[in-house]
């Protein structure tokens, strides 16, 4: 369902980055299942990273889907909103509850996977904008909760997560500069969301401003990523129908002001590995090394940030061989 002409003419920018948050199932099986659904032995957790959040800031929402069980159980490989297999509600003392609406809805195939015991399907999902415009529209007190919808099964049998709180505030009226109701503002949302879009103008003017007017706010690292990360990529910009190739060197630049610790890991993942990526177009490989052991720091061995990795090996080849990045002296 399209819902807006920005987000027709984004529709491919989104799907990339939807992906590029979504995780799938640490350990895959392939066996069917031997538990049907309704029998208590998943568990649905919803977490965000931070309980205080600045009125603008993006928040994300760490979904995970756990067999708690004693046998194997057949689960849908993505948490994914957009493909309704997972719905989360939103309710504050200023607002009644309401369910987060994602841009799009995919006509997807729910590909299944076989969940053994103590294994585990995780996602991590922008939940900050969608349909209903700006989600944390306001400072005050939120409570999201997440719910598990397969197909098929009543409603007795959805796997509901508990609550969790987070507080909203706005500082010296940062958040209240960026939430404007206008077309910029919902642009900027766009921007942050995407990561994309030279189409984008009047967002990102907004977000230019921001960063000028208030560097130290948390929400100025988010703006600088989504400009790093935009020009560390080609775009193809539908509006005016040309590709704009990658600029690596002022994408580098506003890499190098963001003040990484204050990001989510996955975050800080996806920003050293475009670093990297960007080192190697510039003929730069100790540095493009560096990166990426920062990001393997950074992922510490964790499975779900594996396919954060692999998109970016497909873009980069070069990543996934530290010998080509480095390659030995002769």
């Amino acid at each position: 369902m399209h819902l807006d002409p920005i987000a027709r003419r984004s529709r491919k920018v989104f799907l990339i980055c939807v992906v590029a948050l979504l995780f799938p199932v640490m350990r895959a099986n392939d066996g069917l299942a031997q538990e049907p659904l309704g029998s208590a032995t998943l568990q649905l957790t919803l977490a965000i990273g931070q309980s205080a959040l600045s009125l603008g800031e993006p928040v994300y929402a760490i979904l995970r889907l756990v067999n708690v069980g004693e046998r194997s159980v057949e689960v849908f490989k993505l948490l994914d909103p957009q493909t309704g297999a997972i719905q989360i509600e939103v309710s504050s003392s200023n607002r009644p509850r309401f369910v987060f609406l994602p841009l799009f809805y995919a006509d997807a195939v729910h590909t299944r996977t076989a969940l053994d015991p103590g294994e585990a399907v995780v996602a991590i999902v922008p939940i900050f904008y969608g349909a209903l415009g700006w989600t944390f529209d306001r400072p005050g007190t939120y409570r999201v909760t997440a719910e598990y919808r397969p197909q098929g099964t009543p409603r007795k049998d959805r796997i509901r997560s508990p609550a969790v709180s987070v507080t909203v505030t706005d500082e010296h009226g940062v958040g209240a500069s960026l939430l404007t109701g206008s077309s910029a503002s919902e642009e900027a949302a766009k921007f942050l969301l995407w990561q994309r879009g030279d189409q984008l103008q009047a967002g990102q003017a907004l977000l230019t401003g921001l960063l000028t007017r208030h560097p130290e706010s948390p929400l100025a690292d988010y703006a600088l990523l989504a400009f790093g990360r935009n020009l560390s990529r080609s775009f193809r910009n539908y509006a005016v129908g040309k590709i704009r190739e990658a600029d690596c060197e002022p994408a580098l630049n506003f890499f190098q002001r963001i003040r990484s610790e204050r990001l989510p890991v996955f975050l800080q993942i996806q920003q050293r590995l475009d670093e990297a990526r960007c080192f190697i177009k510039l003929s730069q490989p100790a540095k493009a090394l560096d990166s990426m052991k920062r990001a393997e720091q950074l992922r510490d061995g964790r499975p779900e940030f594996n396919l954060v990795f692999q998109q970016a090996i497909r873009l980069e080849p070069a990543l996934g061989h530290s010998s080509a990045i480095n390659p030995p002296h002769r």
